[in-house]
């Protein structure tokens, strides 16, 4: 009886972390399926479909249409003084963080990489693990080779 492959859920507004991430896999002969989801909605669904053993999170989605970003953007508006473009542009530009937010009390105990380098902020990284505890950062000019090995 053969194991069945890892299913990694990858939320991006792009291709790039799927299609590099099955390169690898490939090269490595690992047994993945990469699953990708383009925003929260998305997202949820796939984790209704069947938990994943693990989940990439990408953070900026500025290729992301407006109304299929989480997060309050009426409440940024005002935030930003009435700066419809800075707001929405503050979504797009965080807008892993918002995802992660709301997956947070679905998600089993898996590796969770947020593609975020905390160097600067630990203390921002182990408030999101209250939540989140099997959450990571990517520090900056880490490969895609090593963020794989992260869900592994």
């Amino acid at each position: 009886m053969t194991d069945a492959p890892r299913r990694v859920l990858v939320v991006e507004d792009g291709t790039e972390y799927v299609e590099g991430f099955e390169r690898l896999a490939a090269a490595r002969g690992l047994a993945i399926v990469f699953l990708r989801a383009r925003d929260l909605e998305s997202a949820l669904a796939a984790l209704a479909a069947g938990g994943p053993d693990a989940l990439v999170l990408d953070v900026v989605f500025d290729r992301t249409p407006e109304d299929r970003l989480a997060g309050d953007a009426e409440a940024l508006v005002a935030r930003f003084g009435g700066d419809r473009a800075r707001a929405v542009r503050h979504l797009a530009t965080h807008q892993g963080f918002y995802v992660l937010d709301a997956l947070a009390p679905l998600l089993p105990r898996i590796p969770v990489v947020l593609a975020y380098d905390f160097a600067a902020e630990p203390q921002r990284l182990e408030a999101l693990r209250v939540r989140v505890q099997g959450l990571c950062g990517l520090p900056d000019g880490t490969s895609l080779s090593s963020a794989l090995d992260l869900l592994l």
